[in-house]
């Protein structure tokens, strides 16, 4: 067994360092506030509510019955944001937790695992406002939600690999960072988030540049069989791909520079 998976199953045995500081690293963010947790499903609304309901509009006639949009846009942001938090966060996830590993921590996927179940938290408060806009805009597939919840498992599976990279470029050259976050801008730009992907033929450059993105394919997965919108056999295909590449590289990575990462803090 591979140092990265060996730690991974330690983590998975003990997880009161990653998984209980996540959660504690929620409440505590929001203790002082006067709204307290509400502040936690504010962007879910102004997203869901507020770009759907204003996209729906300059969409108009253009599409009849826009039936579902709402939950199209609320599954895709509620997805995308927690894709795009651990991206943009990985970076950090060695140099936040400094002290630890100079007192000798040295199981690395701890300090990976707690920007994931962050963001896993803030998914999971923000799924009763999914449910309601499901249940109010868009008729749902009962047996669509095993789908989902594979497809949901891959997306985990596919940031942990992805995540434990992005950390340690990261921690061997900090500005990347910066570049992590302005990447994210533009990928939910081509990720049909606020738009369908049947508005992307596969012969458009817009077309080409969504299929070349992963978070469509990770997105498609989970969204898809929920709202019975339809999954391009590519993206079975891509993910499959991308899941075995990382899973490569983060065991190769992660034995090769684990014990090497602490000196470059």
């Amino acid at each position: 067994m591979s140092l990265l998976f060996r730690h991974l199953a330690e983590s998975f045995r003990k997880p009161d360092h990653w998984l209980y500081a996540s959660w504690l690293d929620v409440i505590t963010k929001y203790r002082k506030n006067a709204l307290g947790l509400f502040w936690i499903f504010f962007p879910p609304i102004i997203y869901i509510w507020g770009l759907g309901l204003f996209f729906r509009a300059i969409r108009g006639s253009a599409v009849p019955e826009e039936a579902g949009f709402l939950a199209h846009i609320g599954f895709g942001f509620i997805a995308f944001r927690l894709m795009s938090t651990v991206v943009m966060e990985a970076g950090n996830s060695f140099a936040s937790y400094l002290p630890y590993i100079h007192e000798g921590h040295l199981r690395l996927t701890d300090y990976v695992l707690r920007p994931l179940a962050r963001s896993v938290i803030y998914f999971l408060f923000a799924v009763p406002l999914l449910v309601i806009v499901l249940v109010g805009d868009a008729p749902i597939l009962p047996m669509g939600m095993l789908g989902a919840l594979v497809g949901f498992l891959v997306v985990l599976v596919n940031l942990l690999l992805y995540g434990t990279l992005l950390a340690f470029i990261g921690a061997r050259f900090p500005d990347v960072n910066q570049f992590f976050s302005s990447v994210m801008l533009a990928m939910f730009l081509i990720t049909p988030i606020v738009w369908f992907a049947k508005d992307a033929p596969a012969d458009t450059v817009h077309g080409m540049l969504m299929r070349a993105n992963p978070f469509h394919h990770l997105l498609a997965v989970v969204r898809g069989p929920v709202l019975g919108e339809p999954i391009e056999p590519m993206t079975y295909a891509y993910l499959g791909v991308m899941t075995a590449v990382g899973l490569v590289l983060a065991s190769i990575v992660y034995g090769r520079l684990a014990k090497r990462m602490p000196a470059w803090l």
